[in-house]
């Protein structure tokens, strides 16, 4: 008898812990988070501004909340900001605000103002980590003046400023780092990391009221943490060529003696990085192959049967490419200083012995580091037709007479 209430009080206990939704939270107890930003005031305090999404009904209309913007738009966010201390410290804030419990989970993308970003950001980033809600897989970014502006952006072909965000960091065209990257380039031996820096340009009119599509694309870069200054567009692209991130570009190019441009699509890019310490001198050899479709040519050259009007192109496209890398070794070796490159984990892993004996003078030795670049770009598809024939004929004599 004992054994059966003892069974049947197992039983009535399983009951209540497996019903499977004691302890559920509805969606629509959440304020799902979207995009945060990050600024700093002017009395050091810490400026949190979130994105929250809104649900719409179905059709976009009942059932829902919904807000119109200036435009008559329907807005599918709303934006809130605190004051406070430190990160957690303003979340609390934001908190009182909202009748729905703050969740992290669908967070897009984190944005730093500049301020706050000069000012240093291990402490936030040691925040976002440390919570259990924020995403790794969210995209980081560095905005020029106050972060809280690309949140409140209006957007067309996105629900949201976040969503808009998020697709350009996919994209691979610009440097694309998340809160895990960004973790991990705090941590590494260099303590050097980079953020992409957005500045966003008032295109929003009359008529057209999105202004998420107009973005001057920079790099930023930080030393120690903290941001030191800021890379331009064209030399972004040399820094993506050494840190082998670049997935998707059309490169045009001159052919040197042609008139007018080539224009190549890249399907492939490999780049490679071989540390050498010899008599003291350290050294970097890069190698970088490109895989490259011609999408335009402008200029009188046969690329589908003259091999070496290919030639030619392929030559220019290597210099291209050696010329905006140099331009971002100048940059961040002799500017910077910050290793941004993660050329000290290539001498750690390939020297461990030396490296442990000059870890503490690396901030030294990374301006030093002689850096030799080759590219090798390969014309896999240089189209269907030609209209060469259709140019001028001293055009095609001037060309022709160059290639003898």
């Amino acid at each position: 008898m004992k054994a059966m209430l003892n069974l049947v009080l197992t039983a009535s206990l399983f009951t209540v812990l497996l019903t499977g939704c004691w302890d559920r939270t509805e969606v629509n107890d959440l304020a799902l988070v979207t995009g945060a930003a990050i600024d700093q005031n002017d009395d050091n305090s810490i400026e949190l501004t979130v994105q929250i999404f809104i649900p719409r009904g179905p059709g976009g209309g009942g059932g829902g909340l919904e807000s119109s913007n200036k435009g008559g738009s329907i807005q599918n966010s709303l934006v809130k900001s605190a004051v406070g201390v430190d990160i957690a410290d303003a979340v609390s804030k934001i908190q009182e605000k909202l009748p729905r419990k703050i969740f992290w989970g669908h967070t897009e993308i984190i944005i730093f103002g500049e301020s706050a970003a000069r000012r240093g950001v291990r402490d936030d980033v040691d925040y976002l980590m440390r919570a259990p809600q924020p995403r790794e897989r969210a995209f980081m970014y560095v905005c020029k003046g106050k972060a809280r502006q690309i949140l409140e952006m209006n957007t067309r072909l996105e629900r949201n400023s976040s969503e808009i965000m998020r697709e350009i960091g996919k994209s691979r065209i610009i440097l694309s780092v998340t809160l895990a990257d960004l973790a991990q380039m705090l941590a590494n031996q260099s303590g050097a990391a980079a953020l992409p820096f957005i500045e966003p340009l008032d295109a929003n009119t009359s008529r057209n009221h999105d202004n998420t599509g107009s973005f001057t694309n920079y790099t930023a870069v930080f030393r120690d943490d903290k941001m030191v200054g800021t890379i331009d567009d064209p030399t972004t692209r040399g820094l993506l060529w050494l840190r082998d991130e670049i997935k998707a570009a059309v490169v045009t190019v001159t052919p040197e003696g042609a008139t007018g441009h080539v224009s190549l699509r890249l399907l492939k890019s490999e780049t490679k990085l071989q540390p050498i310490i010899e008599n003291g001198k350290w050294r970097m050899n890069v190698w970088i192959h490109t895989e490259d479709d011609a999408l335009q040519n402008t200029t009188s050259l046969d690329l589908t049967s003259d091999h070496q009007a290919v030639k030619r192109v392929e030559a220019a496209m290597n210099d291209d490419i050696e010329e905006r890398v140099a331009l971002a070794l100048r940059k961040v070796q002799h500017d910077f200083k910050a290793d941004i490159l993660d050329f000290a984990g290539e001498f750690h892993r390939a020297y461990p012995k030396q490296w442990r004996q000059n870890q503490k003078r690396w901030n030294e030795i990374f301006p030093d580091v002689e850096v030799t670049v080759q590219s090798d770009a390969r014309m896999l598809r240089p189209g269907l037709s030609s209209i060469k024939s259709s140019r001028p004929e001293e055009e095609k004599e001037k060309e022709e007479e160059y290639t003898k």
